[in-house]
């Protein structure tokens, strides 16, 4: 019976490649992941983890049944595939092979194999999660077809998961869900919860609005990124201007060598400013009322308030604006006296020029010059902006609640960050009393909570912080995975996250999607700097990383 059903597969692979029955696999996976699977709550807020987890969970176990199948009839077909596929394997292959491997070390040296399989309760990051998004990595950068069409979908996907959150902000909800409160949003969950999805999916289409030539593209994507601005402005999680700046400075020191690329990079801060602005009108409309900040409930505005209220972020609007336009016009001059100086005789030469960029910087000495003095006061407003607000100017380093209601951004104490501070100096002393082994391979994946409240001086000042809620993580992506898969895990994710990163950075002239990956890869990173993998972030990071090392696979066999 098995060998008819073995050879019923072989016969379908004779009239259909294998790697084409992956692809369609893969297209219908990821259009299920980005279109349907944010929107999936049947149970309301009340089970709305568990509910996503198990959607995510047994849709990828299926899928990745049927392409173990595939790549098994493939090698059974040609067996030569797999010599060959272990000398074209990338650094970053390695690193996800290692961290494949640490986290199966690390469960086999937990104390707490059943929560080290599937993961604490609630939040599922175990064993069983961490495999699946090691193989959605491999999955996706050899089978993956990527370009503009998938883009399309993922921004379409995301696109109403932000305008939900956004409507809701304001009191108005399209959809009943049960447990509805101002903290959940959308139909992902508590704000944490959105800021997660929103810090990897966002920036795929600012960065498309940054990078495209064509105009309606860029006339899309510019919506989206209105749209995708304002609920991350509105959303209530403070972490996501993390994302704001880490997109900002990569995207302007992409820029740098470009006058086109400089110009988007403006125009995507004024969109910032524009959904700042959007977000103050929406607050005057009948029938809508923000119902979320610190000063409806008698405190200091939150930073989404001030944004959308008042005129600041107009005069900085106008300003720049009046900004742009000179330089438009000023550059526009400039390059006319250029082209008339240049020899008429060689078209096709100055035609390549500018497809590369022909107002370079660095071949203009006075456009350096304006350039580093954009960049450098750009960035002396913003370092004076987070310094002053969080009073690392001030004389002596008061930690007391009258610092804290001072109407700063940043104070730097245990207390910062609603108690990520001292999360944060939990996290090292627990880590700093493992035994040898558990610091090489951690205590176990999403083994964080029961690890470190078993240690009574721990777990008290973790009660005192939090109360009665128990912390599952450290609300720090690095020093969460140094705890439960150890030194050697952490080292793996770093390197696979961080080569295709600086892969994706190098070679991405040539594809502009590495350029949506390079960004995406780079906001989820800073993000997680204060907080958590989480079943609505970290799949489409793996998705990312694999999209991005498939175009680095297909570049370097062109080349």
């Amino acid at each position: 019976m098995n060998t008819i059903k073995l050879n019923c597969l072989n016969s379908i692979f004779s009239r259909v490649s294998g790697k084409r029955i992956g692809q369609i696999v893969l297209w219908l996976y990821f259009v299920l992941l980005i279109v349907i699977y944010p929107y999936y709550a049947p149970g309301g807020y009340l089970r709305i983890g568990e509910e996503k987890y198990f959607f995510f969970r047994n849709v990828t176990l299926l899928m990745a049944a049927v392409m173990i199948v595939i790549i098994v009839c493939t090698l059974i077909r040609r067996p030569g595939l797999v010599t060959g596929y272990y000398h074209r394997m990338s650094v970053t292959d390695w690193f996800a092979y290692g961290y494949f491997v640490t986290v199966m070390l690390s469960y086999l040296c937990s104390a707490c194999k059943k929560e080290a399989f599937w993961g604490t309760e609630g939040w599922y990051m175990g064993t069983v999660m961490q495999m699946l998004f090691v193989l959605l990595y491999f999955f996706f950068s050899r089978y993956f077809v990527s370009g503009g069409k998938c883009l399309a979908v993922w921004m379409t996907g995301s696109a109403g998961v932000f305008i939900l959150g956004i409507l809701n902000r304001y009191s108005v909800y399209p959809f009943a869900m049960e447990g509805q409160t101002p903290v959940f949003i959308s139909t992902l969950g508590n704000i944490n919860w959105f800021c997660g999805y929103w810090s990897v999916t966002a920036p795929v289409g600012l960065t498309l609005y940054w990078c495209s030539e064509k105009r309606w593209c860029r006339l899309l994507a510019g919506l989206y990124s209105l749209v995708a601005m304002l609920a991350g402005v509105v959303q209530g999680s403070e972490s996501a201007y993390l994302v704001f700046g880490a997109v900002g400075e990569v995207l302007l020191l992409f820029s740098i060598h470009s006058v086109q690329r400089l110009y988007r990079w403006m125009e995507l801060c004024m969109i910032w400013l524009a959904g700042c602005q959007l977000g103050r009108l929406m607050r005057y409309l009948p029938g809508l009322r923000m119902n979320y900040g610190s000063a409806i409930n008698g405190g200091s505005p939150s930073v989404m308030e001030r944004l959308t209220d008042g005129n600041d972020t107009l005069w900085i609007l106008g300003i720049m604006l009046t900004v742009y336009i000179i330089f438009r016009v000023w550059n526009g001059k400039s390059d006319a006296k250029e082209a008339g100086e240049e020899d008429m005789t060689r078209p096709q030469e100055k035609d390549t020029a500018k497809s590369r960029g022909v107002w370079d910087f660095m071949k203009v000495s006075r456009k350096k010059v304006v350039c580093t003095a954009v960049v450098i006061v750009f960035w002396l407003l913003v370092a004076a902006g987070i310094f002053c607000a969080g009073g690392l100017l001030d004389e002596g380093t008061s930690t007391d609640a009258s610092a804290q209601d001072n109407g700063r951004i940043v104070v730097f104490n245990e207390d910062w960050g609603n108690g990520r501070g001292v999360a944060w100096n939990c996290s090292i002393e627990a880590y700093k009393r493992l035994d040898s082994l558990h610091k090489i391979v951690g205590v176990g994946p999403d083994c964080f909570a029961n690890h470190i409240y078993g240690d009574s001086v721990l777990a008290v000042r973790l009660v005192e912080e939090f109360g009665q809620e128990r912390l599952t993580n450290a609300h720090n992506e690095g020093l969460s995975i140094l705890i439960n898969l150890g030194l050697l895990g952490a080292l793996c994710y770093a390197g696979l996250v961080g080569s295709v990163l600086l892969r994706c950075c190098r070679r991405a002239q040539g594809q502009q999607i590495l350029y949506v990956c390079a960004v995406s890869i780079l906001a989820y990173t800073v993000h997680n700097v204060v907080s958590f993998q989480q079943v609505l972030n970290t799949p489409y990071l793996f998705i990312l990383l694999g999209i991005g090392e498939g175009l680095l696979r297909k570049s370097k066999e062109k080349a």
